[in-house]
Formats: structure tokens, sequence, C-alpha cells
């Protein structure tokens, strides 16, 4: 038996505690839970539904095949790489945890092979109604669905592959960054070339260059052809051999998973790294020493310290000045011609993107990456209203780095970028950013959550936190909405600052009440924060 009895309790139990994690282990956090679940895969049941009332309704088998090619071929791409552009990788083993359990490693890989099924439901789903279309068919043979089958198996065990080959290379300096980059670029290529590309010529060229290609019967085309019938043998001995080739390469990267330790690997680089590296960076630690007092000068160091030595901080840092710019300059190049809103104001939306981003390992868990370590702060004679202070003067610095970063890519590749837009865009992230440290020091303390910092797949705080600051947003968005609106009547700069300031006016007041809350939290709920930073994470993160 491939799986035992042992390693179904463990997969049971690691799903059972990701639901509680997620629903964050209340009634109101379940509630939350279910409506937003449903919500999401009401969406997936629907395009299921398409797809099993418009299957039936092709009557061709060579517009079949084409139809279930295309849509295999998203399918694949959704399951291999989209988890990998939201920074999530679903549940997967945690191998160090898990040698001390006396399971072979063929088990462990089937087990982590299942896993994969939470990076790819919403495929099952769709795939559930393809299913019901084809056998509804009029010319797809009643065996086509049993393709579906191998298809699946062939994206598990691929998935697996790819997750761990990912997970070393997102933990080498450099490497992680570039791939991170080229995923991005491959997300947003199709939005280009729409942009820069008119319909006409980019339907020639596409024609032209896909006639060159050779034709090579990938596993979505096979599929394709088993499951509308078109062919039998040949693509049934294609999708054995994609299988068995997604197999040995998963295989071989768990196994090789196994004998890797990120560590050591760290530990390497940073031997080999460059003395005047450390000179420059020791220089940039000991800054906040010389310009604050003592103990936030030396609270201000250590954050910086270990958040610039995080492979999460840095990975996320990176994501805020690329990612944000690449999703927003087919927008803001589309409406260029017509000088829309997006277009003169690309480096603010820029920025609160960046924000919003970052917030994530700046603002809402700000006590998740110290961990066990949180306890030194109710031990040493440190104020808290002192350490959550130092935290967000940190915030708002690797924040302004930030923004300069995303401005100096900006001026580079916009050509009608506006020098007074850096000043707007430093302003209205300032503002907003009032309002989530308030928010953030709130939540900190009322929900932490402990935080592996060298893990640069998960998020940095729980579900409930998430599913609050879907209502929280909006709001924050209205002062600045307001100040664009003056300076939109009244056609004054002048209007916009004046606006923008008492935005900033309320922010502080804000900011200090909330410290204020979240200072009389944290000494409440001393034991019940401890007692959460404290918990692991258990074999399957």
């Amino acid at each position: 038996m491939l799986l035992n009895d042992q390693v179904l309790a463990i997969v049971g139990a690691q799903y059972r505690g990701l639901y509680n994690k997620m629903s964050g282990g209340s009634s109101g956090g379940r509630v939350f839970f279910w409506i937003s679940s449903a919500l999401w895969y009401g969406l997936m049941v629907f395009v299921a539904w398409i797809a099993a009332t418009s299957l039936p309704e092709i009557k061709s088998v060579d517009t079949l095949e084409d139809v279930l090619s295309i849509g295999l071929l998203a399918a694949t791409f959704f399951w291999q790489f989209v988890p990998v552009m939201m920074a999530t990788a679903g549940m997967s083993l945690d191998l160090r945890r898990l040698m001390v359990y006396p399971v072979a490693a063929k088990r462990l890989f089937a087990v982590e092979a299942a896993l994969r099924v939470s990076t790819g439901v919403e495929v099952l789903i769709v795939l559930g109604g393809a299913v019901v279309g084809v056998m509804r068919s009029p010319v797809a043979p009643w065996w086509g669905v049993l393709a579906f089958l191998p298809f699946v198996v062939f994206n598990l065990v691929l998935s697996a592959g790819v997750r761990d080959l990912l997970a070393r290379l997102m933990a080498k300096r450099g490497v992680r960054e570039l791939v991170l980059f080229g995923f991005v670029m491959l997300s947003v290529l199709p939005q280009f070339l729409v942009v820069m590309v008119p319909p006409g010529e980019l339907t020639s060229l596409s024609g032209k260059y896909l006639s060159k290609m050779p034709e090579i019967p990938f596993p979505w085309m096979v599929t394709a052809q088993l499951v509308s019938g078109s062919a039998l043998w040949l693509p049934l001995l294609g999708l054995m051999a994609w299988t068995a080739l997604a197999a040995w390469f998963g295989y071989s990267q768990f196994q090789r998973g196994l004998r890797w330790d990120a560590d050591e690997v760290r530990a390497r680089q940073r031997a080999s790294a460059p003395k005047s590296v450390f000179a420059l960076a020791e220089a940039v630690y000991r800054l906040p020493g010389r310009l604050l007092k003592d103990p936030l000068g030396i609270l201000v160091e250590k954050e910086l310290r270990f958040l610039s030595r995080s492979p999460r901080f840095r990975l996320v840092f990176f994501m805020g000045f690329t990612l944000g710019l690449v999703l927003w300059m087919p927008m803001a190049m589309r409406g260029k011609s017509q000088g829309s809103f997006f277009s003169e104001n690309l480096l603010v939306w820029v920025s609160l993107y960046a924000m919003l981003l970052m917030g994530e390992v700046l603002f809402w868990n700000v006590f998740g990456f110290d961990r066990t370590a949180v306890q030194a702060y109710f031990v040493f004679p440190v104020a808290m209203r002192t350490v959550l202070v130092a935290k967000n003067i940190t915030s708002l610095f690797l924040l302004m780095v930030e923004l300069a970063a995303a401005a100096v890519v900006t001026m580079l590749v916009q050509t009608n970028f506006q020098p007074a837009k850096v000043p707007e865009a430093f302003a209205v992230t300032l503002v907003v950013s009032l309002f989530l440290l308030g928010i953030g020091n709130l939540t900190s303390t009322s929900y932490p959550r402990a935080v592996d910092p060298s893990q640069g797949w998960k998020n940095a705080s729980n579900g409930k936190v998430q599913g609050m600051l879907l209502m929280v947003y909006p709001v924050l968005a209205v002062p600045v909405a307001l100040s664009y609106m003056a300076r939109w009547a009244l056609d004054s700069a002048w209007a916009f600052y004046g606006v923008l300031g008492c935005a900033f006016l309320v922010g502080l007041l804000f900011y200090r009440v909330a410290l204020d809350s979240a200072v009389q939290a944290a000494h409440n709920r001393k034991e019940e924060i401890l007692a959460a930073l404290s918990r692991g994470e258990g074999p399957i993160t």
C-alpha cells in the first residue's frame, strides 16, 4: 500500500490544521472563510458549467480538439505557475520535520504529489465540468474522458518537482530575484503585446511564427486528441511518456530536496560575499544609532539588520518596485495618447501597490519574524511603546527606500515622466502609511502569527486579518481620492496638498490613538501573544 495509515493521519491532521489557521479558529473567522471560499469556488463552478454546456454544442472533432487543447494548456499554466506568481505554493512537505518519521522516500513523494491538489482545486473543478461536457458530446467517444486522469497525475507530479526546484532557487541570493522577475514578465507579456502591437499585426506575426514552429506533441495536445477521439495509440503513448517524464523530474527534485540544506547555502553565500558590501551595509545599519537615542536607535538598527537578511522581506521588496510597474505600465501606455489618469499618475499607482504589497512584512504582523524572541520585549527594561515605534520607524524608512527605487525605475521606463510626481507619490504614500501603521499595530497585538523569515512562499498574516483588510483598503483610499478631486475641481496643486495635509493630521491622530490601544492590548494579551508566536508549523507547510 503506497499510503499507509500513518501518512494518511499526518495529511488529514494538517488539512484540518490548515482550515483552522485560515478560519482564525473562531466562529466569525469560519463564517468569513466559508463565504469567501463559496464566492471564489462558486466562480469556478460557473466556469465548469460553461464547459459542461458549451462542449456538447461543438459538432466537429477538429474544433473540439482545438478547444480542449487551449483549455488544457490554460489549466497546466494555472496549476504550475499561478501559485508561484502569487508567492504561495499551497501545502507541501516540510522535509526537515518529516525525516524523523519511518516513512520511505517514495511514500513521502506520493504524499507531496497528493498535496499539490491544494494548488489546483480550481483546475479540478473546471475539469469536472469538462468531463460532463465531453460525456454529452455527440462527437467524442465514451472512453475519451479517461484521458483526463493521467493528465491530472502529470500536473501533480510536475507541480511537486517545480515547487522543489524553485524552493532551492529561491534560497540563492540573486537567483531568487531573477526567477521572480522572469515569472512576472511571463505573466504580463500578453498585456504588453496587446498594447504595443496593433491587433492586425499581432495576428499576422503570431501566424507567421507559429507556422515555423515544429509540431511538438505537448501533454495538453495529446490529451485533447485522446479526449476528442481524433487519434488513439500515438497520443496515448505520448501522454504516458510525458507523465513518466514528469514523475521522474518530480521524484528526482524531491530526492535532491532531501539532501539540500538551505542554511548551508546561505552560509556559503555570506562567506563568499565581497567585504566592500559588508562595509557599506554596516554603515547603513549603524546610521539609526547616530540619529536616534537608545534604546530606540538600537532597536531600529536591529530591525534593519534582520529584515535585510530575511529572504522573505527581500523577495517582497524586489516585487514592490518591479511587479507594480509591470502591472500598471500596460494601462498607462494604453491611455498615454488620451492623457489618462493612469498614464499621468503611474508612479503614484506603483508606489501605492508597493506599499500594500510590503504591508505583509512591515505592517500587519510586526512580531511574526521575532517568533519566540518576542518574550525579550516583555523581560528587558524597554517599553512596548518604544518597540512598536522602532518597528514603525523601520517600516517607514524601508518604505521610502522602496518608493525611491520605484521612482528611479519609473523614470527610466516612462518617456513622459513628470518630476513633480515624485513628491506627490511620497506624500500620498506617507498619508496612507500612517493609517496602515496604526491598523498594523492593532492587528499585530490582536492576531499575531509566527512566520519563518527564510520561507519566501507564505503569507505573514492570517486569513482573518486579510479579510479585514479587504474592507479597510477602500476606506483608506477616500482621503487620497478627495485630494485628487480637489485638484480637479479647483485646478490647483495647493488644493491637492491642502486636503492631503488635513488627511495627514487625521492620520497622525489615528496613529497615536491606535498606538496607545496596541500597547494596552500587548500588556493585556501577553500570554496569548507569546503562545501564538511560539507555536510550531507542523510537518506540512
